[in-house]
């Protein structure tokens, strides 16, 4: 529950209950709201679209609300996403959020501390229909008090090292995105002869043909309806459209049918080199091959099974019709021309395919899967250090409050002094979480 804070502290620190000082409110939906700004209905309604996303979707004249500021910190209360942690807006706080403040304490501190628990907060949530932030969980937490000049150094640290992460993870995101574009012009190339264009000239190759994919194909199908019947534990292999959303045949997440001997989806069964193209629904156009030996399978009515004649290579007709210039673009065409994003067998059998003679396919194909894997090689290392990077925030957190993200002056007062401070001033002020029911539902100290 508390395993940031597991070692000793250091002296000139303290630790306290977290509930034990803090000041909280529940926000509340106001009386009157208005869809757009004007003199009347001037204070933005903030909910978590606005910290979040800085989104004010509605406007209140302050009557029956809550009131937050920018020095607050915003807890999601109630909800899925409850314990997400925001920094404060001006306006009126939502009812399903809770403004907190630590009085005499380095508000940002305390910001960090609570997002480092959002994780344990919202999978202890209570309730089940509306779950909601476990008040004995949350202001139960250990909390570790440097001094108040060391939280703003805490602070700083923080966001220096936490804006390093942030850039290290937009430059990987943008290597990303640039390897997308070079494995796009790659293909581009490859369809348009560029590739084995030395290639032609040397082996005195004919020029290319322009064909009709249906030509290309000596069967053309899709799966059949009804195949829930046939839904089992083990089994034949059900390739589903999830199967193909990466543009590969990806079966970490296999469904399984078991069909009768005179079952009309056996017409479905798939075999080595077949192609597999999503034709319904979110990843439609999605493409994959049957490259290796995955046993007996068969396609859902969302995926087209296409089986090349020896006219065309399989994995020349794979790259083709991925490649964004060439095949892909003629398939999105015909899936978002009208209506509901689809594509029909005769969508397929009109695909115009630029065909070279079966040699220089194969040569292509060479030439296309040399230059790619070491993009592919590029591209796991990339996808390896953001992973890498992903966990390091938490390892931040847990340096900055166990004492040992940025050194400690001597100078310093001790938090011991800061917490006399916070004391003495309870004793005048009497605090609404401790002396009132809160209007956090079930919120405890």
């Amino acid at each position: 529950m508390n395993n940031i804070i597991c070692s000793k502290l250091p002296d000139s620190w303290e630790r306290a209950k977290l509930g034990k000082f803090v000041l909280q409110e529940k926000g509340k939906k106001p009386k009157n709201q208005n869809p757009t700004r004007n003199t009347t209905f001037s204070i933005p309604y903030i909910d978590i679209a606005a910290f979040e996303q800085n989104e004010i979707k509605s406007w209140t004249n302050g009557e029956g609300c809550k009131i937050c500021k920018e020095s607050d910190i915003l807890m999601v209360w109630d909800g899925s996403r409850s314990g997400l942690i925001g920094k404060g807006i001006n306006g009126a706080l939502g009812s399903t959020l809770v403004r907190i403040n630590f009085p005499q304490m380095y508000n940002q501190y305390a910001y960090y501390f609570l997002l480092s628990k959002y994780q344990e907060i919202n999978t202890r949530a209570k309730g089940s229909s509306t779950p909601h932030v476990d008040p004995d969980l949350l202001w139960n937490y250990d909390f570790p008090i440097p001094p108040l000049n060391e939280q703003k150094r805490i602070v700083a640290k923080i966001e220096e090292l936490f804006s390093e992460l942030d850039n290290g993870i937009n430059a990987l995101k943008t290597a990303q995105e640039q390897l997308k574009v070079y494995r796009q012009a790659v293909l581009k190339h490859a369809f348009e002869g560029k590739l084995t264009e030395k290639w032609r000239k040397d082996n005195k190759e004919k020029t290319w043909t322009s064909e009709n994919l249906g030509d290309l194909l000596i069967f053309l199908t899709s799966g059949s309806r009804g195949w829930a019947q046939f839904y089992s534990d083990s089994g034949d292999i059900f390739i589903r459209a999830q199967n193909l959303k990466h543009d590969r045949l990806d079966l970490d997440d296999k469904a399984y049918v078991s069909l009768p001997q005179q079952a009309e989806g056996k017409r479905t069964k798939v075999q080595l080199d077949d192609l597999l193209i999503t034709i319904t629904g979110a990843n439609v156009t999605k493409t994959g091959i049957v490259n290796t030996d995955i046993g007996t399978a068969y396609v859902s009515q969302h995926v087209a099974l296409c089986r090349p004649s020896n006219k065309i290579n399989s994995e020349f007709l794979y790259w083709f019709l991925i490649a964004e210039s060439a095949g892909r673009r003629q398939l999105t065409k015909f899936a978002y021309g009208a209506g509901k994003p689809g594509l029909n067998l005769n969508n397929i059998r009109s695909i115009k395919v630029n065909l070279p003679p079966l040699q220089e396919q194969l040569e292509i194909v060479m030439y296309i899967k040399k230059i790619l894997s070491i993009e592919e090689d590029t591209l796991r290392t990339v996808n390896t250090e953001l992973l890498r990077i992903q966990p390091l925030r938490q390892s931040i957190l847990k340096k900055a409050f166990s004492g040992h993200l940025v050194p400690q002056d001597p100078n310093d007062e001790p938090a011991s002094e800061l917490l006399a401070r916070i004391q003495a001033e309870k004793a005048i002020v009497k605090s609404p979480v401790s002396n009132r029911k809160s209007k956090a539902k079930g919120a405890k100290v």
